[in-house]
């Protein structure tokens, strides 16, 4: 439903050839923000993270599955069958290094050594293996679970992270090409007047009430101000060009930038705002906090090669299939099998290198987290001083838009008086145009600065 309502939204802004003579429809925010994260690549790609953790979890559970092997040996010669040995066994890995073993053998022939001769009607055991040395603690499989659990719950945020992005970025070109928008139709506004303007005082000379300066002086405002939206229309196409390359098909083709009839909301759009202005949850951040679980579960592992290797297997035999008859204190006292294997290296270098080099690394990413939340805490730092600059800055530049625009007004009051000339007007206008700009880009600033702050807090994605 979800991609089916995103179909929609992008088709209704992608008109075919003959849409020129229809109405260009609107690409709201929140429509835009929709198709980025159903279409783009990056945001696919996110959501392979998740499948990525998926595998690597089912991967993971790998290393405790049962086990079933059958070996077998047998040996003939000479129409003599000298020995034939059949022993399927099952081994089921358990927590905490332990091993639960099942087995069946038959031996047969002709000339069986006597340690391997077993009752005719087969030997049944089944028992335990123990790493109660290196292993006892943490070992490759239960390691590797770990790392995957940490991995699936890193994907997660590294989904929040790429998203979190992708929407900056993309919010970055939306808005520039908001932007870009507006002041083009301010010039384009303007040039409308200059012209109409233009044709008037052209009437006015033809009836002898102005004089043909006049006429020359408004001709040069018109060529002024179609030069002004010119190059406004042409920064316009650029940013369009840019929103272009975020917006995708639902095939993964990218949209044709010819095909794009659409304009941006006029409105200034709604960014959320955070309660608590708090980096600890900017996704950038907390991916070392994953990192670093998944560096101490190494170090773990690495530390486990400093304890001697001791391996001890138990096993109750029973003869045929029957594994747990007849089980008691004396039976298993006269019944078992046991084994017992003890190494360890006399230096253990290898296994002190390896762990200095678990903790080196742990160190190193602490300090690297260290650098990114302090650059963090930095950015909003300047993120909050430049939005108080700019809401400053605005109300003086409306208060400017104001002024100007009384100025104006004037101008054009004592034009009509003959108090006045073209060339003041056009000078008190282009102050006005001026002030419209700088009123544009500044609400433009403080919606990029707004962006910026919701993506270092990380709820960009919300």
């Amino acid at each position: 439903m979800k991609r089916l309502l995103g179909s929609f939204i992008l088709i209704a802004f992608l008109l075919p050839a003959f849409a020129q003579q229809q109405p260009a429809d609107t690409l709201k925010w929140e429509a835009f923000k929709e198709i980025i994260r159903s279409y783009h690549p990056v945001a696919q790609q996110a959501n392979l993270v998740g499948r990525l953790a998926k595998a690597r979890m089912l991967q993971a559970w790998g290393g405790f599955d049962p086990k079933l092997s059958v070996d077998y040996d047998r040996k003939a010669f000479d129409g003599t069958e000298y020995y034939q040995f059949v022993t399927p066994e099952v081994k089921i890995p358990l927590w905490y290094g332990i091993e639960l073993k099942g087995n069946y053998a038959t031996a047969e022939g002709a000339y069986l050594n006597p340690e391997n001769k077993l009752p005719k009607e087969g030997l049944s055991t089944v028992g335990l293996n123990f790493s109660l040395g290196k292993g006892l603690l943490m070992d490759k499989r239960r390691a590797a679970l770990k790392q995957a659990r940490i991995f699936t719950e890193a994907s997660e945020n590294e989904q929040v992270l790429i998203i979190n992005d992708l929407i900056l970025n993309a919010g970055e070109a939306y808005l520039s090409w908001q932007n870009q928008y507006k002041i083009a139709e301010v010039y384009r506004q303007a040039l409308a007047l200059s012209t109409i303007r233009f044709e008037a005082v052209k009437e006015g000379f033809r009836g002898g009430d102005r004089p043909a300066i006049d006429t020359v002086e408004a001709l040069t405002q018109v060529q002024q101000r179609e030069v002004q939206y010119q190059q406004a229309a042409l920064e316009l196409q650029t940013a369009k060009y840019l929103l272009a390359s975020f917006l995708w098909l639902e095939d993964n083709t990218p949209v044709d930038i010819e095909k794009l009839n659409a304009l941006p909301q006029e409105a200034n759009i709604a960014l959320p705002e955070s309660a608590e202005l708090n980096i600890a949850n900017n996704p950038k951040l907390l991916s070392y906090d994953f990192k670093l679980r998944d560096l101490q579960i190494e170090r773990r592992l690495k530390a486990e090669s400093l304890r001697p290797t001791i391996d001890l297997q138990v096993g109750l035999l029973n003869s045929d299939t029957q594994f747990l008859r007849n089980v008691n204190r004396r039976y298993w006292e006269q019944n078992n099998k046991v084994s017992f294997q003890i190494a360890m290296p006399l230096t253990f270098s290898a296994a002190r290198g390896e762990l200095a080099e678990a903790k080196i690394k742990i160190r190193n990413t602490e300090l690297e987290q260290d650098l990114v939340r302090n650059d963090l805490n930095v950015k909003l730092s300047q993120n909050l001083a430049e939005a108080n600059t700019l809401q400053k800055q605005l109300q003086t530049i409306k208060a400017a838009l104001v002024a100007n625009q009384k100025l104006l007004d004037g101008e054009e009051m004592r034009f009509k008086f003959g108090d006045s000339s073209l060339f003041l007007i056009n000078a008190r206008e282009s102050k006005l145009i001026e002030a419209q700009e700088k009123l544009i880009e500044t609400q433009n600033k403080i919606l990029k600065n707004k962006l910026k702050k919701e993506w270092l807090l990380g709820s960009l994605i919300n």
